[in-house]
Parts: C-alpha cells; structure tokens; sequence
C-alpha cells in the first residue's frame, strides 16, 4: 500500500492507536476491576498509579528523539500494547489476577506513553508544515472517537457478554482478548499505511543533541510565575481527578444490599439457622460458622434495574478471597455487631448496569465532550483567554452539583443520570479547553515542545496523587459527602486562576 503522499491513510488510525490504549487503561480498568469484586480503595490507589508513565513520560522523551526512527518506535510500542492486552484477558480468569493484571497493564501504560511521544514527532517530521494545521483536527476528532469506542463500544461489549455468560471474569476476559485483537489490527494496519521516510529526522535529532535535557528543563522553572504556574496546574484539576476515579462505582454500586430470610439450598439453610439462633442472640461464632455465613448467607443486591443474590467468589488466594468478598464480609460482620438487627446495607450507588455505563459515558457523554471542546476552542479564538478563563473553569466544576443531588435523593427515572452526565461532560469539554490554552502559554518561548510536555507531566501528577487517596475519602464520608469534598476541592484552583498573568488576547485568533 503506498501512501507516502496520503496522510487520509495514515493519520487516522495512528491517532486511534493513541487514543484507545488510554481510554483502557485509565478509565476502562476502573469499570472491569470493581465488576471483578475490587475495591475502591483498591481501585483508587492502584488505576491511578497507571498514570505514572505519562507524568515522567518527558524524561525518556529524549531517548526516543535520538534513538532509531519515531515509526519503529511506535509500531514496536503498539505491538508491545496489543500483546498486552491479549496477556491481561488470558490472566483474568486466573487467581491474584488483580495484582498480575495490574503489573500487565503497567507495562502496557508505558508503551502507550512512548507511542505518543513517537506519534507525535513522526505527525512533525513527515507531514508538511501548512498541512499540519489543518491535520491537526482530524487527530483530534480520531483521538476522541478512540476514546468512543473504549469507554462506550468496548464497555457495551462487555456489558452484553456479562448478561450473556452470567460471568462477569469470562466477560471482562474475552472483552480484554477483543482490545489486544483490536489493537493488532490496527498495528499491522499501521505498519503498511505509514510512510517509511522522516525527512526531518536528523535534523531534529542534532538540534536535540545540541542542547541538553538539563538546561531544557532549567530553562522551564525560570518562567516567570513558575511557582504559581505549577501550584494552578497541580491543583486546578484536585477535584476533577477525584470525581473521575470513584463516579464509574458510584453509577454502577448497588443502592443497597439486604438480607433474605428464606434459602434456595441446604448450605443457605445452614447459615440461615447460625443467623436465627446465635447471631440474633449474641453467642460468639466459631471460624467454621463464621465461614459458611460469609459464603452462603442469602444478601440480595438491589440495582436500578434488577434484584439478585450476592454470590460468593471462590479464589484460594485469602487476601484475595478477602477483597473480593468484601460486600458479603461487611454485611455479616454488620449483622453480628448489631445482633441482627441492621438488615439491610445502604450501599448509595446508582445500580447502573455495564451497558447503561457505556450508552451515557461512550455515546452522548463523549458527544457533549467534543461539542463543550468545539465550543471552548472557538470562543477562546474569537476573543482571547482572559475574558473566558473563570466562566469556563465555572462551567466545568458547577455541574459537580448534579452529582451530589443524585447521590442525595437518588432519582427513579435513569433520564436525570443521563442529564446530569451530559451536563458534566459539555462543561467539561468546554471548560478545558481554557486549562489547555493556558497549559500552551506556559510552554510558550524556547523549547515549546518540551515544555510543554513537562506541564502536560504536571497535570497528570496532579491527576495520580487525587486520585490514589480518592477511594479511602469516598469509603469514609459516602458517596454524597464525597461529591460535596470534590466539589470544594475546585476552590483552590478557582482562587489560583485570580492570580495568573498572561497577555489579555492570548489565544484569540489573529484577522
């Protein structure tokens, strides 16, 4: 296929491969590790740890300039991530398949790091300057249809194959198995579509070689307003990364769990029976009792949709056993600090199912996020940052409210989540793009690129740290605490963006 001069033929799925990686790893890992039984904690803590690649991502930067050509390096990262992803959906079945997936996907997020990095400066090298700009929308508008189909099309698959299989580790295991497949497609598709020349390579690698990391990223903490700079960037996204990290549980934890009274089988009647005569008198249970009440006492899980029995999690591993039993270990241990008398859990999610996670977030929720994005890019061009710096921040936290009102009063009709998603995600859309402008007025002078690449490592450390500790604060206040401490946690960066200095029309388009 010869398409040196036909960038229609590459440029797409190159952008694709970018894009879908990271819309995996950092947000469809959060939706399959708690179907899979993980905790939030748990889920906090160790899915936003994923982000470290992409915050050190400009310490290898350099490394990739200078060695071998951006096109090996990206079609090796994309077949490193194919393999990857086909790797994590054959280890899922499997027990401590938490901490092996985790060490996968690990691995795969640093890949997908350097692919961007390569990306990136083969779109520089190979593709003429006065095509780049026109180019540059349709990465975009690639980037965000690869996030379509992994937060919505991926996550619709697995919802069906949940439904289909009763199982969610089969179904999470052939989704994963479908990503690596996926991915592999569109390496071999990209490895015969992508030019082979970089015209501009050497002479990029020499001016690299010219001046040193050091003294690029010295030169980065002499701008002016450094200090204040990096406390906006660190802290204007301290709420944000919060929310993003514990609203797929909240939209898919059950509204509650409670107990049932009545048994389908022997093994529910034996633990019936513990329940009626020790637990409701306070005799002390022995380990044996304790056992069978965590794996068969009847608790009924209530969804939006659906009313089921919790079911055990067989896994040889203890600490496993542990985590992924959780909601059944805490309600026994509920009824046997009350005597029985708490018999039901109010767990406070929305009782989403899969499918409903994929149709709001990949569907009308990416489509309110590009239409806010569009809109924020075109009325910053027409009159500049400063006139819409604080009305665009405003706009991408005040939605926080409609999530604290869900958690609150808890609507019947599903059309109030999918109002206050799409809210959500337009403002967002909108309201980043300021925090983008402002992101490409710092790395404004020498050393653009690489200035800019260690701001966009600042935002995502800002991003990792929130987000680890996210998981223990939702599990200590509750869901509807925690969206009013997210919400308050945006004051800082509002406060912050008083204070910043940069040119009154920067940005605006020139006539």
């Amino acid at each position: 296929m010869k398409t040196e001069n036909k960038p229609w033929f590459w440029i797409p799925f190159l952008n694709f491969a970018s894009g879908l990686p990271y819309a995996v790893i950092i947000s469809v890992s959060v939706l399959m590790y708690k179907n899979l039984g993980i905790t939030n904690e748990d889920i906090g803590v160790y899915t936003s740890l994923l982000y470290l690649p992409w915050v050190i991502k400009p310490l290898w930067s350099p490394f990739i300039e200078l060695n071998g050509t951006k096109r090996k390096w990206f079609l090796s990262m994309q077949l490193i991530i194919s393999i990857a992803f086909l790797i994590v959906g054959f280890t899922i079945p499997l027990n401590n398949f938490f901490i092996m997936t985790l060490a996968i996907f690990w691995v795969a997020a640093f890949a997908s790091a350097s692919n961007d990095i390569a990306s990136d400066g083969f779109y520089l090298l190979v593709l003429p300057k006065d095509q780049q700009s026109f180019f540059l929308g349709i990465r975009s508008t690639f980037y965000r249809l690869s996030m379509l189909a992994g937060n919505g099309l991926i996550v619709l698959l697995a919802g069906y194959l949940e439904h289909k299989y009763g199982d969610n580790r089969k179904a999470w295991s052939y989704t994963m198995i479908f990503v690596g497949l996926l991915m592999t497609f569109i390496t071999t598709y990209n490895y015969f579509s992508t030019p082979r020349t970089e015209v501009n390579a050497a002479g990029t690698a020499k001016e690299i070689a010219d001046q040193s990391f050091a003294s690029v990223f010295a030169s980065f903490f002499r701008k002016k307003q450094i200090v204040l700079a990096l406390a906006f960037i660190l802290l204007f996204r301290l709420g944000e990364s919060q929310l993003m990290k514990m609203l797929t549980p909240f939209l898919v934890d059950p509204i509650k769990y409670e107990l049932v009274e009545s048994s389908s089988d022997e093994s529910q009647g034996k633990a019936l029976a513990i329940y009626n005569s020790k637990i409701k008198t306070g005799e002390k249970l022995s380990d044996e009792e304790l056992k069978l009440l965590y794996a068969k006492l009847p608790i009924q899980v209530e969804k939006r949709n659906s009313k089921n029995l919790l079911q055990e999690v067989e896994n040889k591993d203890a600490k496993e056993y542990k985590s992924l039993n959780k909601p059944r270990i805490d309600f026994v241990n509920q009824l046997v600090a009350t005597k029985g008398s708490n018999k039901i859990i109010e767990k406070g999610g929305m009782g989403l199912d899969t499918e409903d996670i994929g149709l709001i977030y990949g569907t009308f929720g990416l489509i309110a996020l590009m239409l806010g994005g569009v809109l924020g890019g075109i009325a910053i061009s027409r009159h500049g940052l400063t006139k819409w710096m604080l009305p665009m921040i405003l706009t991408m936290h005040l939605p926080i409210i409609g999530f604290i009102l869900l958690a609150y009063f808890h609507p019947s009709s599903i059309y109030y989540i999918y109002a206050v998603v799409i809210i959500e995600q337009f403002g967002y859309g909108f309201g980043f793009a300021a925090f983008m402008m402002y992101l490409i007025y710092v790395a404004e002078g020498e050393s653009k690129t690489s200035h800019y690449a260690i701001a966009t490592g600042f935002m995502a450390l800002g991003m990792m740290l929130p987000g680890m500790v996210s998981g223990y604060i939702q599990e200590y206040l509750g869901y509807g605490n925690f969206f009013i401490w997210v919400f308050l946690a945006t004051i800082p960066g509002v406060i912050l963006s008083r204070f910043l200095f940069f040119p009154k029309d920067f940005g605006k388009k020139v006539e």
